[in-house]
C-alpha cells in the first residue's frame, strides 16, 4: 500500500512550485523524481508527504546502519583495501549533490603540477555510455572521447587541464593501475571517491558547503547525508566550499574529532571562452552586458550568484537537472527567450558547454570558468598535498 501511496504522489502530485526551467513549457510540468526527494525531506513538506517521510526515515535507519558495518569492515581488514604502487588521493563529500568536486580536482592536480609531480585523475565518468574497464579521456597530450562517452565532468577537466591525463572506468584500482604504468603517473586524485573503501588513500580530502555542511543532517533516504557524520573521522583534510567570506567553523567543529585542518574556500569567475573559436578572454566580454544565462548544474543558484558578482545583467536565466543532456529543441528554446528577452549574448558553464560542440547560434556563446580560490588555510592546504607518500 505505501509502495501504490508512492507512486501516485510521485504521478500526480503537483507541487505549488515556480517552472524548473525558468519559464513554463521549457520542461515537463510534473515533477522530477529529484525534487520530489527534496520536497519529501524539507521540513516544511506537506502533510499528504508525511506518511512517506516517515517510511524513509525508517529505511535510513537501516542504510546508515549498513553503512557504519561497512566502513567497519574495511577499517578491520575483513574486507580487502588495494593500494596502488604510488601516493593517492581522495576528494569527496558526505552529501549528495555537488559541493564544488569539480573545481577543487582541478585545483588539487593543478597544485600538484607546480609542485613538479605527475598527477593522473580518475572519475567514475558519470553519465558517460562507455562500458570499457578503462577509458582514457585524456592522455596527458589531447582529449580523446566526448562526453557522452565518457561523461561531461571528465571531458571538462580533461579539455582544460590539458597535460593532466583523466581516466573513467567502474574501477578505480584498474584505472590507477593503467595511469601508473601506462600514463607515467606518480600520484592519482579520486575524483568523487570519499566512499570508495576498496582503494586505500594516502590523503583524505573532504568537502563541506559551508551554508549547509551536512545537508539536513539525516542519512539517506530520508535526508541528504551519504553516510552518518561519525566518517568524518576518516578525513584528513576538511575543505569548506561555497564560502562567501571568512565563514565560522563552528558548524562542523564539533563533528572535527580528529582535529584535522579546515580551509576555507570560495569560486570565482576567472574568464570566459567563446563556444565558437575557443578563445578565451578576461570576464570584461561580458561584463555589464545583458545576458541569456542557463545551466545544468546541482546548485544553479551558484552558477547565477557568481554572473552577478561580475557583474552582469541577467535578462533570462533557465535551470535544467545536474548533467542534462541538452536536445536540439532545448538551445533552440534557450536561444528564442534570449532574444525575446533582448540578451546580447548567452553564457553557460564550462561543465555544460562540452555538451554543445556542433550547434550553431545566432547570438554569440560563452562558457564561464571558474576556479577554486583558497580564502584561508593556503599553508595546510600546500603542506598536506606536497607531502610524499
Amino acid at each position: 500500500m505505501i509502495i501504490l501511496y508512492a507512486n501516485f504522489i510521485v504521478n500526480d502530485y503537483k507541487p505549488d512550485t515556480d517552472d524548473l526551467h525558468g519559464e513554463k513549457g521549457l520542461r515537463k510540468h510534473s515533477m522530477s523524481l529529484e525534487s520530489f526527494f527534496h520536497e519529501v525531506i524539507s521540513p516544511k513538506r506537506p502533510l499528504l508527504l508525511a506518511p512517506v517521510y516517515g517510511l524513509l526515515r525508517l529505511v535510513s535507519v537501516f542504510y546508515a546502519l549498513g553503512q557504519r558495518v561497512r566502513a567497519g569492515l574495511y577499517r578491520r581488514k575483513i574486507f580487502r583495501t588495494r593500494r596502488l604502487n604510488c601516493r593517492v588521493i581522495s576528494i569527496g563529500n558526505l552529501t549528495l549533490g555537488g559541493t564544488g568536486k569539480t573545481p577543487t580536482v582541478m585545483r588539487v592536480a593543478d597544485t600538484l603540477r607546480r609542485q613538479g609531480f605527475k598527477p593522473a585523475i580518475l572519475s567514475r565518468g558519470y553519465g558517460g555510455r562507455s562500458r570499457k574497464s578503462v577509458n582514457v579521456v585524456n592522455d596527458g597530450q589531447q582529449t580523446l572521447l566526448l562526453p557522452e562517452q565518457a561523461g561531461d565532468e571528465p571531458v571538462m577537466m580533461a579539455r582544460r587541464l590539458k597535460d593532466i591525463p583523466v581516466l573513467t572506468g567502474r574501477s578505480r584500482y584498474e584505472t590507477g593501475k593503467y595511469a601508473i604504468e601506462q600514463l607515467g603517473a606518480d600520484v592519482l586524485i579520486l575524483d568523487d571517491g570519499y566512499q570508495h573503501l576498496p582503494l586505500h588513500r594516502d590523503l583524505n580530502i573532504l568537502l563541506c558547503d559551508a551554508t549547509r555542511p551536512f545537508g539536513n543532517g539525516v542519512v539517506f533516504p530520508a535526508g541528504e547525508l551519504r553516510e552518518p557524520l561519525t566518517a568524518m573521522d576518516r578525513a584528513d583534510l576538511i575543505c569548506l566550499t561555497r564560502c562567501r567570506g571568512n565563514d565560522p567553523t563552528d558548524r562542523i567543529d564539533g563533528f572535527n574529532r580528529k582535529q584535522v585542518p579546515v580551509i576555507q574556500t570560495g569560486l570565482r569567475v576567472q574568464s570566459v571562452i567563446a563556444l565558437s573559436s575557443g578563445v578565451e578572454s578576461g570576464i570584461e566580454t561580458i561584463q555589464h552586458q545583458p545576458v541569456a544565462a542557463f545551466c545544468g548544474i546541482a546548485h544553479p543558484s551558484d552558477f547565477f550568484q557568481s554572473l552577478e558578482q561580475v557583474p552582469v545583467h541577467i535578462a533570462k536565466q533557465n535551470t535544467f537537472p545536474d548533467h542534462h543532456d541538452y536536445s536540439a529543441d532545448d538551445l533552440k528554446a534557450i536561444e528564442n527567450r534570449a532574444q525575446q528577452a533582448a540578451a546580447k549574448m548567452i553564457v553557460t558553464t564550462e561543465k555544460d558547454a562540452v555538451k554543445l560542440k556542433g550547434h550553431a547560434f545566432d547570438l554569440p556563446v560563452y562558457a564561464v570558468r571558474v576556479a577554486l580560490e583558497i580564502m584561508e588555510g593556503q599553508a595546510d592546504w600546500d603542506h598536506l598535498l606536497s607531502l610524499q607518500r
